[in-house]
Protein backbone atom coordinates (compact mmCIF):
# COMPACT_ATOMS: atom_id res chain seq x y z
CA UNK A 1 0.00 0.00 0.00
CA UNK A 2 1.52 3.31 -0.92
CA UNK A 3 1.71 6.46 1.12
CA UNK A 4 0.34 9.64 1.06
CA UNK A 5 2.77 12.12 -0.47
CA UNK A 6 4.50 14.13 1.79
CA UNK A 7 7.17 17.15 1.89
CA UNK A 8 11.29 15.21 2.37
CA UNK A 9 14.20 17.67 2.55
CA UNK A 10 17.87 16.79 2.00
CA UNK A 11 21.09 19.03 1.87
CA UNK A 12 22.25 19.26 -1.42
CA UNK A 13 25.35 21.33 -1.94
CA UNK A 14 24.81 23.06 1.06
CA UNK A 15 21.25 24.21 0.78
CA UNK A 16 18.41 22.71 2.16
CA UNK A 17 16.29 21.04 -1.04
CA UNK A 18 12.57 19.60 -0.71
CA UNK A 19 10.79 17.01 -3.15
CA UNK A 20 7.22 15.53 -2.44
CA UNK A 21 8.05 12.33 -2.15
CA UNK A 22 5.88 8.42 -1.04
CA UNK A 23 7.16 5.26 0.40
CA UNK A 24 5.80 2.74 -2.51
CA UNK A 25 4.99 -0.42 -0.14
CA UNK A 26 4.11 0.56 3.69
CA UNK A 27 5.40 -2.24 4.72
CA UNK A 28 8.70 -2.11 3.52
CA UNK A 29 11.71 0.34 4.97
CA UNK A 30 11.80 3.61 3.27
CA UNK A 31 14.72 3.38 0.69
CA UNK A 32 15.50 4.56 -2.87
CA UNK A 33 14.21 1.37 -4.29
CA UNK A 34 10.51 2.04 -2.37
CA UNK A 35 9.63 5.75 -2.91
CA UNK A 36 8.65 8.07 -5.51
CA UNK A 37 8.96 11.29 -6.28
CA UNK A 38 7.04 13.99 -8.15
CA UNK A 39 8.74 17.77 -9.57
CA UNK A 40 12.10 18.78 -8.95
CA UNK A 41 13.69 19.61 -5.97
CA UNK A 42 13.07 22.68 -4.85
CA UNK A 43 14.62 25.69 -2.07
CA UNK A 44 11.07 26.51 -2.08
CA UNK A 45 8.88 24.32 0.66
CA UNK A 46 5.92 25.90 -0.17
CA UNK A 47 5.71 25.74 -3.62
CA UNK A 48 6.74 21.68 -2.82
CA UNK A 49 3.73 21.15 0.36
CA UNK A 50 1.29 23.00 -2.73
CA UNK A 51 2.42 20.07 -4.88
CA UNK A 52 1.83 17.61 -2.07
CA UNK A 53 -1.56 19.01 -1.44
CA UNK A 54 -2.45 18.65 -5.04
CA UNK A 55 -1.00 15.29 -4.86
CA UNK A 56 -3.38 14.02 -2.00
CA UNK A 57 -6.45 15.37 -3.17
CA UNK A 58 -6.57 18.61 -1.70
CA UNK A 59 -6.44 22.40 -2.96
CA UNK A 60 -3.21 24.39 -2.83
CA UNK A 61 -2.45 26.51 0.63
CA UNK A 62 -2.82 29.49 0.87
CA UNK A 63 0.37 31.34 1.85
Amino acid sequence: MESKWKVSSQYIGGEKMYIALRVLDTSQPQHGGNVETKGKYSTDRDAVQDLVDQLNGGTKNEH
